[in-house]
């Protein structure tokens, strides 16, 4: 009964942080920001390069904060420009899939590094950089394509953008970003789960800027279509995050859980480049097939150790989380893909395989080959 239920257990702060870490976007709904972006983005919409570079930036900011729900507001905010879907499928999931890579508000960055017991200060050197490399690979192979393609822009009145416009754009990625360093610094100085001081903040953030503005009929709105609409959708995948905790808790000490620990070592002194490429080929099957990157992840790190593998934690982890964003893109059945195919109207194939698939092979093949020289 212990052990069933501590393996119960073992992702309640991952679910702490999924559930909380929505209320960070209440301040920035308060705020205006959202507006600001909307006519930034169609100030952009005369050159596709240019939009495309908007919206995945905006996308890289805000996915941290919002998840999922960075993307339905993006389409939201844009939906009216009417753009080709080719093209936001290409955008929507290059911005998208940067974020899984480096944000510690991210789910799958912090089961990672929860179960890897890594240290969100020794991850971000390695995920942060990945992510910028990715991000601009995206915009580069998007250029080449577009002018392929010769896109070209139909005439929009757009809205002028003002000083309060500016001044919200250059305070956005600011805030986010001390909002990383506020939440890394607590995590060095009190050696506390990153998970718990990002929970810790997803409730602080909101309260102080509430006592700040003093906009109480506003928060008390958020407040409200928070609980009715945001939680409720949780339901799916906080029994997906607790099954997943039971499993990987129940093949620790078990000869199945011995043999993965076993085999992935011999394919690593193998060779690690090998070993990383079977890490990403497998998760990526798997998801296609329907079964979720958490159940795969629970199952590796609860099982492998770095040390027999003869690499780092960091390393280990950077792998893990490249592979993660991967079959994020290509699994017809992802929620991410999913809301994507389901927003543009494609088949998730079509989003996954033929608008994005030669990206994800590109970045894939950069990073590893990386991750095998800084191993």
């Amino acid at each position: 009964m212990e052990a069933a239920a501590q393996g119960i257990t073992s992702n309640l702060p991952l679910l702490t942080l999924i559930v909380l870490v929505p209320l960070l976007s209440i301040p920035f709904k308060m705020g205006g920001f959202f507006d600001s972006i909307l006519v930034y983005l169609r100030r952009l919409h005369n050159s596709p390069i240019k939009l495309f570079t908007g919206i995945t930036s905006v996308l890289f900011f805000l996915g941290p904060i919002l998840n999922l729900g960075s993307i339905r507001v993006i389409h939201d905010l844009i939906k009216d420009l009417r753009l080709k879907a080719t093209f936001l499928s290409k955008a929507y999931l290059v911005g998208f899939s940067t974020t899984i890579l480096w944000s510690p508000y991210y789910a799958a960055v912090g089961i990672t590094l929860l179960y890897l017991q890594v240290s969100v200060v020794d991850y971000m050197s390695y995920g942060i950089g990945l992510a910028v490399l990715f991000l601009l690979v995206g915009i580069v192979m998007f250029g080449i394509w577009s002018k392929k393609q010769q896109l070209e822009a139909e005439d929009y009145q757009v809205e002028e953008v003002t000083a309060v416009h500016r001044q919200k754009l250059k305070a956005l990625p600011f805030i986010i970003l001390t909002l990383m360093a506020v939440t890394i610094t607590a995590e060095y100085i009190t050696n506390w789960s990153m998970l718990v001081l990002v929970s810790l903040l997803s409730l602080l953030f909101p309260a102080v800027w509430m006592l700040y503005s003093r906009q109480w009929g506003p928060f008390k709105h958020h407040l409200v279509e928070y609980k009715d609409k945001a939680v409720p959708i949780m339901n799916n995948e906080i029994i997906m995050y607790i099954s997943a905790g039971f499993f990987g808790q129940s093949l620790r000490g078990t000869t199945f859980g011995e043999g993965i620990n076993v085999f992935m070592a011999n394919v690593a002194q193998t060779s690690f480049l090998l070993f990383a490429l079977f890490i990403l080929v497998t998760m990526v099957c798997v998801t296609f097939v329907g079964i979720h990157q958490v159940v795969v992840v629970t199952v590796l790190a609860t099982q492998m150790d770095p040390v027999m593998i003869g690499t780092s934690k960091e390393i280990l982890a950077m792998v893990i989380m490249l592979a993660w964003s991967a079959s994020s893109i290509l699994s017809p059945v992802n929620p991410i893909n999913l809301l994507v195919s389901t927003l543009l109207k494609k088949s998730s194939l079509e989003v996954g395989l033929r608008d994005n698939g030669l990206y994800v092979l590109v970045v894939c093949a950069i990073g590893i080959a990386i991750l095998n020289f800084v191993h």
